[in-house]
């Protein structure tokens, strides 16, 4: 009965082993393909991954967020933004007229670029721009119409129109040219119209500096009525006030500097040699600050 009851016993746990194998499988190959791969033939090692940690454990095998780098608000390994898909720039100017502040921006309207800008002066006129650019190697052309409001008389202040701006970047030269007329006799007889051209070229020995001529003028297109109630012209006799013809004419040097990125100075110096347009003496220049976007 002793043998029965050993032999019995046996059998039952023959039995029973397979079912506790059963319920407890062996742990998955760490690289599927790995068990499948010729025993000859050694499995390519897999690709690094991150290594599991008890916080993915805890977030339930989801990864945890970025740490931020150091002195940073930023996590790590999160790509830049975007740049702006919209060139612009900004630009300050201060010369015989007093400070000046542009912005400007070119759209992509499918083949054509259309850039505007806006023009603002401590006089309180500001002024609107807007026209097309066309590039043609080194060389962009841009046509331009404008119009600008003075906010302190809340009157209309002039059409500026037309205008005409070359820029040919063909290093180690570059050459600015600005060509416009600027009309504000139709709402005020008082002001006066004229012709402004600026004119520059600047030879680059180096990647950063560049030097060149300079010329700048403005022509007088109309005679001015002068306003009998306005006491700055009181008592001045019309008729021997010359309104038409060469008001200015500058001819100087001007050194263009790269600034840091995205940024340029311009410094001009130059010779006043109309006499009724020198101020307290005859030298004139401007200095302007450049940044694109």
């Amino acid at each position: 009965m002793g043998k029965c009851c050993s032999a019995l016993a046996c059998v039952v746990g023959l039995l029973a082993s397979p079912a506790a194998w059963a319920q407890d499988p062996a742990p998955p190959p760490a690289d599927p393909g790995a068990a499948a791969a010729p025993a000859d033939t050694p499995a390519p090692a897999p690709p690094a991954e991150p290594t599991a940690t008890a916080g993915d454990a805890a977030t339930g095998g989801q990864a945890a967020p970025a740490t931020p780098a150091p002195g940073t608000t930023e996590p790590v390994g999160e790509p830049p933004p975007a740049p702006s898909q919209i060139p612009s720039w900004f630009r300050v100017d201060a010369d015989n007229l007093g400070l000046q502040v542009w912005a400007g921006a070119s759209h992509q309207l499918g083949p054509i670029s259309l850039s505007s800008d806006i023009y603002l002066t401590t006089l309180g006129t500001a002024e609107f721009d807007i026209g097309p650019a066309f590039t043609f190697g080194p060389v962009t052309i841009n046509p331009m119409v404008g119009f600008a409001f003075n906010f302190v008389t809340q009157q209309p202040a002039a059409l500026v129109a037309p205008q005409l701006f070359t820029y040919i970047d063909a290093k180690p030269v570059y050459f600015e040219s600005w060509i416009l007329g600027s009309f504000s006799s139709m709402f005020n007889e008082s002001v006066q119209n004229y012709l402004y051209s600026r004119d520059f070229l600047l030879f680059y020995p180096t990647d950063d500096f560049g030097i060149g001529p300079h010329l700048e003028l403005s022509v007088d297109l109309n005679e001015v009525v002068l306003a009998a109630d306005d006491p700055a012209t009181a008592g001045v006799n019309e008729e021997a006030i010359d309104n038409t013809g060469l008001a200015s004419l500058q001819i100087g040097g001007v050194i263009g500097l790269n600034y840091g990125t995205g940024n340029k100075l311009l410094l001009y110096l130059g010779y006043e040699t109309q006499k009724e347009s020198q101020l307290n003496d005859k030298i004139a220049g401007r200095f302007t600050f450049i940044h694109n976007f």
